[in-house]
């Protein structure tokens, strides 16, 4: 009997230290399920502040930076910050508002009703610009390109070099945009590096032939056969210009692309040039006048014009075959446009009468 007492006694200390370890380990449990919990709720309630009630302040734009809430989703090509668009926006605002441009009789004011909704169209601008910018560096990169840092620092000394020095860019930099110059190279010269470089490939891989026929078949007949350049331009020019038989009327030379400027102002009046290329397409033009007004050249042209996709089509024809996901709610992709827009009806319909609205207002011009 006393050796089974003191079995029993035995078991009841184990039972009560199982009992105590098991209690241990659903504390412990407990602790680390709350903190879950409140993880979870914590972060819930952060995305509904990022993005249902657009909360602002210190504490939020730590936490944007801190956590990628993504505010543009494009798959291949990565992913849009919200708060790289907060910080892109308030460089574009600060731009304006450090301009003094009351020596002009213009002003800038974001804090009213109709400066919110400008700022707002400045911010969609600014969406735009980027998500552009991300595809151009995934179609480069489709394609080799790569722009590496060294390239960049190069790029950027060769400038400074050239136009001023290093403590002059970092001061303006900093007072105009609040950058400092390594913002500058990633926000600025990188993309335009990248889009120089895309460009240069599409036109190696562009065919414009079908348009260079067509543009020698229609100086053949205006030169050759010497058949009537306004009636050829109704028949084979593309653009507006043809409705009017090409007639451009009056222009400067800055008014014109510059390869067909450079040879307009060098013709004789009646003179018929030979096939131009430009960016845009292919151009036969004729002197038709010229004068001299306030001291400035004018030349009146007509031209037949055709067509070719430029890198602009391209881009946008490329842009609209990317899966685009926007997370804010103030705005839509729109795929047909391939653009963002607002989905604010009231937005849609100020930013279409913005320069009526916005009379004296820079920041409102395109």
């Amino acid at each position: 009997m006393l050796h089974f007492g003191k079995a029993s006694e035995g078991m009841k200390l184990e039972t009560m230290r199982h009992f105590f370890k098991k209690n241990k380990n659903i504390k412990v449990v407990s602790v680390f399920a709350a903190a879950a919990l409140l993880i979870f709720v914590t972060l819930i309630t952060l995305v509904l502040g990022v993005y249902k009630f657009q909360w602002n302040g210190r504490f939020i734009s730590f936490t944007e930076k801190v956590i990628p809430f993504p505010a543009v989703y494009i798959r291949d090509a990565g992913i849009i910050t919200v708060s790289a668009v907060k910080e892109n926006t308030a460089s574009v605002k600060r731009f304006y508002e450090s301009q003094d441009f009351e020596q002009v009789g213009m002003r800038v004011d974001f804090s009213t009703d109709q400066g919110k909704k400008r700022l707002k169209i400045k911010e969609k601008e600014v969406i735009n610009k980027m998500i552009e910018n991300k595809i151009i560096e995934c179609l480069a990169q489709e394609r080799g390109i790569q722009v590496d840092d060294n390239l960049i620092d190069q790029l950027v000394e060769d400038s400074i070099s050239k136009f001023g020095n290093r403590e002059n860019l970092v001061s303006d930099l900093g007072k105009l945009y609040g950058w400092t110059i390594e913002d500058f190279k990633q926000k600025v010269v990188k993309p335009e590096i990248y889009a120089d470089k895309l460009e240069e490939v599409y036109s190696q891989e562009v065919d414009t032939s079908k348009q260079k026929k067509k543009a020698d078949f229609a100086w053949t007949e205006a030169v050759k056969k010497k058949k009537d350049f306004a009636k050829l331009a109704k028949e084979l020019s593309d653009g507006e210009s043809a409705k009017n038989g090409g007639d451009l009327g009056w222009s400067t030379r800055k008014q014109l692309v510059s390869e067909v400027s450079e040879k307009a102002f060098s013709m004789k009046v009646g003179e018929i040039s030979e096939v131009i290329q430009s960016p845009l397409g292919f151009h036969v033009v004729k002197l038709e006048d010229r004068k001299s007004e306030n001291d400035e050249d004018l030349v009146r042209l007509r031209q037949i014009f055709i067509q070719i996709k430029t890198f602009a089509d391209w881009l946008k024809e490329k842009i609209k075959e990317f899966q685009i996901v926007v997370l804010l709610q103030d705005y839509y992709w729109n795929k047909g446009s391939a653009s963002v827009e607002f989905t604010d009806p009231n937005l849609r319909e100020f930013e279409e009468n913005l320069l009526v609205n916005s009379e004296g207002d820079p920041s409102a011009l395109p």
